[in-house]
């Protein structure tokens, strides 16, 4: 695109902030102009792989959430600059195709003061889900949910009062989507949980993630089918590292420490055919791994699971347990349990769970 294009669409956008363009500095248009708070760096259509990309390289929610508007009907990326960007109000992404890229640990996005809000939402925030949200990248930055400065747990009021109150203050919701990518992301000090999936998710890769410091759950999956979640770093929750809690099927969790929760590394309900693989589960609060149906509900049990070169560790209770009798066929191999202070494995009754080439120390 020729450059008095792209200067145009500069232009418009600045306009659409309720700015002059020439607030931009950029020099093809005014220079020598002293720039606000809200700056964009460039525009450029067809970049990278055809896609139209916009970066701000500083800006607040208001400014972050005109500019995704501004990407075409097709898509595009927005990539935030190094520094803090204040949230006001949700980053909502409900649009296919969209990339919201940060510069690193250097890019954060933390709610302010009482906002009372989830921080990042990918998919619709009605309830329920009236489509499926697609292919939304959100990749290289930190999401801060600012948690002791909010009160309530839910958007607006009461949870699950109606309207908004049906999404907690999470740090980032993914809901009601597929074929969505969360890379490199740290999240952290949320109202409610670090990063939640919930409303039907399917084919979500989540790697590289670091969720320390939330009210609840580092990471928390419901109605979660077929995804993959690689690398992961859940600690210093005052719940559970992660919580798997309604239709977790058939998924992958690969390398991943979990460690100093306040209660279990992994709690599991309504959860089948799931592959865990090299996980150190390690000083949580409770149990290493906690296996359970919910309540007296046999149909909320955990089934056909598979946990791989696991290192359970100095936990607080058990290391691994299986709650209930309707738990079964689930299966632990090549791994280490020790040192776990109500004890290494535990059934309910025996023969719950299948060990091969297990160690208990």
């Amino acid at each position: 695109m020729k450059s008095t294009t792209i200067n145009r669409i500069v232009a418009g956008f600045a306009l659409s902030l309720g700015l002059p363009a020439a607030y931009f500095g950029l020099s093809a248009l005014v220079s020598g102009v002293p720039r606000p708070a809200t700056q964009v760096e460039q525009v450029i259509a067809g970049a990278d792989g055809g896609k139209f990309e916009i970066t701000l390289t500083s800006g607040d929610s208001t400014a972050i959430i005109r500019a995704l508007k501004l990407l075409p009907a097709e898509g595009g990326r927005l990539i935030l600059g190094a520094g803090l960007f204040p949230v006001h109000e949700p980053i909502i992404l409900e649009r296919d195709n969209v990339e919201l890229r940060g510069s690193g640990a250097g890019t954060i996005l933390r709610l302010t003061d009482r906002a009372a809000c989830p921080v990042v939402v990918i998919g619709s925030p009605i309830t329920p889900i009236p489509r499926i949200t697609k292919g939304v990248v959100v990749r290289n930055l930190v999401i801060d949910g600012n948690r002791r400065s909010q009160d309530p747990e839910c958007w607006g009021g009461v949870c699950d009062s109606g309207g908004l109150t049906f999404i907690r203050n999470n740090g980032l919701t993914i809901r009601g989507a597929t074929d969505i990518r969360v890379e490199q992301i740290v999240a952290r000090n949320a109202r409610s949980g670090g990063v939640v999936l919930e409303k039907n998710c399917r084919e979500i890769y989540i790697d590289n993630l670091d969720a320390s410091e939330n009210y609840f759950d580092g990471l928390a999956c419901y109605e979660t089918e077929d995804s993959y979640f690689n690398r992961i770093h859940l600690h210093h929750n005052q719940s559970a590292g992660v919580s798997l809690d309604l239709n977790f099927n058939h998924n992958v969790v690969k390398a991943a420490e979990i460690h100093h929760n306040g209660s279990q590394g992994i709690f599991m309900r309504q959860s089948h055919s799931n592959d865990f693989k090299k996980l150190q589960l390690h000083h949580n609060g409770n149990q290493g791994v906690f296996i359970a149906q919910a309540d007296a509900d046999i149909g909320t049990n955990c089934t056909n699971n598979v946990f791989s070169d696991l290192t359970v560790e100095n936990n607080k209770g058990h290391g691994f347990r299986i709650n209930d009798t309707s738990c079964t066929e689930n299966l632990v191999r090549n791994s280490v349990f020790k040192s776990n202070d109500a004890g290494n494995l535990s059934e309910v009754t025996e023969k719950l769970v299948s060990l091969l080439n297990v160690s208990v120390l």
